[in-house]
């Protein structure tokens, strides 16, 4: 009998441990704050890039029922001066993501709860009216975004997007 007891608690402690996601699903509670963007990348293939370089910064406001959302290069020059040149102002655009939109939780699955956003202004009008999909997990401190998939407008790629955050001070 102690050994079928003792057998017991080893299986149990022996038994794969699931990820925390899936076993608690993600809650809109969980989501509200701000967050600080940690990482950034698309992947097309098997090819990963780092759209807006590898040292990105921004934040992600998310409330009840809306969020917001700025990321940039971190390494990106400093113009000249106030008044933009030309090749700053396109350089400018090139590095930083800003938009904004309600938002709608959907089904938990096992990468997250599906988040579904409807932009509604945006710093560029090829995602203007779009609706972005996201699969979201939050993890202690941090929180994970992956998209099934999106047109990247700076190349025009359909890419897997993943970024990682952690709460703002």
């Amino acid at each position: 009998m102690k050994t079928l007891w003792l057998a017991g608690i080893f299986l149990a402690l022996a038994a794969p441990v699931s990820p925390a996601f899936s076993a608690e699903p993600t809650t809109r509670d969980q989501l509200v704050g701000t967050w600080r963007f940690v990482k950034l990348t698309a992947t097309s293939g098997d090819r990963v890039t780092y759209q807006l370089g590898e040292h990105i910064d921004g934040y992600l406001t998310i409330t009840s029922d809306r969020l917001w959302l700025l990321v940039f290069d971190a390494t990106r020059k400093t113009p000249s001066s106030p008044a933009l040149s030309d090749a700053e102002a396109v350089a400018m655009f090139k590095t930083q993501i800003a938009w904004t939109g309600k938002y709608e939780l959907g089904d938990q699955t096992p990468e997250g709860v599906k988040l579904i956003a409807h932009v509604d202004a945006a710093s560029s009008q090829a995602i203007f009216g779009a609706q972005r999909v996201y699969f979201v997990r939050v993890e202690g401190d941090k929180v994970f975004f992956k998209s099934p998939g999106v047109i990247i407008p700076n190349t025009g790629e359909k890419s897997v997007v993943d970024f990682e955050m952690v709460k703002a001070n």
